[in-house]
């Protein structure tokens, strides 16, 4: 009786040990599948800074639906962080072989702040009219598995008058 004791709780191991591992594997596909395209543009200038707005869609191409927690966006200049977006709480469903367009996220970057954290991209866009910021997308699939993805964007088209 001890022994098929033991050998229960050997195959219940080795069974917990088979789908974790499977649902780890899993997860890490999703991961390494899930694409996010961030966009970002300049909506608005005035006399305060600039208004950004930031589009993002997620792909999911797998064969099985997901969720995704609305993605935190943040800019980074010269490694200090420039702005980010608010974070939320919310759930967005992707079903298989989709894309979610997520509603557009609105940063405003006052000029005075600016000034103060990162001189050197003030003094760049004056030079250049351009912007080049490295943007993180953070999210998590299934309430479960961390997701960032990193571009470089430029904004701006040419030198201002």
């Amino acid at each position: 009786m001890i022994k098929s004791r033991y050998v229960l709780i050997g195959a219940g191991a080795v069974a917990a040990i088979y789908f974790g591992g499977s649902y780890l594997l899993k997860l890490n596909r999703l991961s390494n599948e899930l694409e996010s395209e961030t966009k970002v543009s300049i909506h608005n200038v005035n006399l305060s800074g600039i208004e950004l707005t930031i589009n993002v869609k997620l792909k999911n191409p797998s064969g099985g639906s997901i969720k995704v927690k609305h993605p935190f966006v943040k800019m980074i200049y010269a490694d200090k962080t420039v702005a980010s977006s608010q974070v939320k709480d919310a759930n967005i469903e992707i079903p298989k072989f989709s894309e979610a367009n997520l509603e557009p996220i609105r940063i405003k970057l006052g000029f005075l702040s600016l000034a103060t954290t990162v001189p050197a991209l003030i003094k760049e866009y004056r030079e250049t009219g351009k912007l080049n910021l490295v943007v993180h997308t953070i999210t998590t699939i299934n309430d479960s598995l961390p997701y960032t993805k990193i571009d470089n964007i430029t904004l701006g088209g040419g030198k201002p008058a």
